[in-house]
């Protein structure tokens, strides 16, 4: 969505690009001075008016509106930044292209009428003044925009209408090797432009059907009490993602933690994030015994079939996910 939008240039270089091309404008020879420079002052005037009205409205029409944001983009754009402030540039943009299109009609409707080669170029000076004026007013707001399409360009890109599954638990309990065993290419990495963390999406084809799972080391694996403000946010972007959380329990005898630890995590992202959530123990190939509905080996396979058959069960609307 936002690696669309173009560079978006300050004031100075869209008055600066704008001139420049108007200023090679020239008429051919004509025997009376008044009308080619009248025309030639028409032709510039109109120059000006495509370059920086066509820029103006490019920009409104390649930044997604405030309404048509998706909620996930929408939460992580209003945490860095003020969601009405995007929107007044947005339109103070479009209503700058506006003004300077009827600013343009009246100066050639006037230009018309003046005889005096000397009033032509008064006109012409007076065009160039407000319309620098105009834009160089929308400086600011170019500069916000400026900062608002590089900070969206870093968010992940999340595929919005795949059916999306989200790996989570604690740190070390296999959702790296679980991700890598079931999805078919090695998972992208897409980090949050304002944390120290990533993410990594992968997809699974299996019956014809794209599943998008995607997971968050360093984002969901601790408790909600140690997190930054901005962890919080994060953690608020994804609710906003139509997904099921796949949350891995270790039972395994190489646990670190207890299942007491594992537990309460369980319950704080089902209370945080309240979406469907299944329990999956991993590491089964070196545990004692099955503690969970879905006990998996990322290493050996075993039980994978099974969970990802349970998965596209869940995507197809078949049943209710394990609580």
């Amino acid at each position: 969505m936002f690696t669309r939008i173009p560079t978006v240039l300050r004031s100075q270089e869209i008055i600066d690009k704008a001139f420049s091309k108007a200023s090679k404008v020239e008429e051919p020879y004509q025997p009376r001075k008044e009308v080619r420079i009248r025309k030639e002052i028409q032709d510039r005037i109109s120059s000006i008016e495509g370059s920086t009205v066509f820029y103006l409205r490019k920009m409104v029409k390649k930044f997604p509106s405030n309404d048509t944001l998706h909620p996930f983009y929408r939460n992580l754009l209003d945490l860095m930044f003020d969601l009405d402030q995007y929107k007044i540039s947005l339109s103070k943009l479009d209503r700058t292209a506006s003004k300077i299109e009827e600013f343009s009609t009246q100066k050639i409707r006037q230009l018309k009428y003046i005889p005096v080669v000397a009033e032509m170029n008064k006109l012409m000076r007076e065009y160039y003044g407000r319309v620098a004026s105009l834009i160089g007013d929308l400086d600011t707001d170019l500069s916000f925009l400026g900062r608002c399409r590089d900070f969206m360009k870093l968010v992940p890109q999340i595929e919005q209408d795949d059916p999306t599954f989200i790996i989570t638990g604690m740190p070390n309990v296999g959702k790296s090797s679980f991700l890598s065993r079931i999805t078919t290419a090695t998972p992208r990495i897409a980090a949050y432009p304002f944390t120290t963390q990533s993410i990594y999406i992968g997809y699974l084809d299996r019956e014809g059907r794209r599943v998008q799972v995607i997971d968050t080391p360093g984002i969901l694996d601790r408790p909600m009490a140690d997190r930054n403000t901005m962890e919080l946010n994060a953690i608020l972007a994804l609710k906003h993602i139509d997904s099921i959380i796949i949350f891995l329990f270790d039972h395994s005898l190489e646990s670190i933690y207890d299942s007491e630890s594992q537990e309460r995590l369980f319950n704080e992202i089902q209370e945080t994030m309240k979406k469907k959530m299944i329990r999956v123990q991993s590491k089964f190939d070196i545990s004692d015994d099955k503690k969970e509905t879905f006990a998996i080996s990322a290493t050996t396979g075993t039980g994978i079939d099974e969970l990802l058959n349970y998965m596209l069960e869940l995507v197809k609307g078949g049943s209710d996910a394990a609580g």
